[in-house]
């Protein structure tokens, strides 16, 4: 099982939140006057944090099942639940986009060509050492792909 937490966006949509009850607190209290800018401010504090934890806030649990011949990718977030589940037979390969040093995204090569990312978003970590355990129990050794910078 391979789980991906994104404790990053959601540490910001936290920082956002605190931003608005500090902001809506002061207006309580009379520290910051009821106008048209506060209200703007949360407004768009509200935006931004919908915003990435809708494109990048999904937990991920990908599961791979010998006995059953399966793999479950299921997707939790703003979007709802969305599962992707193929047959592990099919994967013929692992493969490591790496879009700079720290920041990685894993995708399984099926036998059809196509590939299936385990998240929609490229993980950033301080280390790979999850790779080898997958690759290990899949029983192929991953292909580094580096992305072209832009």
């Amino acid at each position: 099982m391979v789980r991906y937490l994104p404790v990053l966006t959601w540490s910001f949509a936290i920082l956002a939140l605190f931003g608005i009850g500090d902001i809506a607190a002061r207006m309580l209290d009379g520290r910051l006057p009821v106008a048209v800018g506060p209200f703007t401010a949360i407004a768009i504090l509200l935006a931004m944090t919908g915003f990435v934890l809708y494109t990048g806030g999904h937990l991920v649990v990908a599961t791979f099942d010998r006995e059953q011949d399966a793999v479950q990718i299921a997707r939790y977030g703003l979007k709802g639940r969305a599962v992707d589940a193929r047959r592990l037979s099919d994967v013929v390969g692992l493969d490591v986009r790496l879009l700079r040093r720290a920041q990685h995204r894993l995708e399984l090569r099926m036998r059809s060509g196509e590939r299936v990312p385990l998240t929609p978003y490229y993980v950033v970590s301080l280390g790979m050492a999850g790779v080898p355990r997958l690759s290990g129990f899949l029983g192929f050794e991953p292909t580094l792909v580096q992305q072209a910078r832009r």
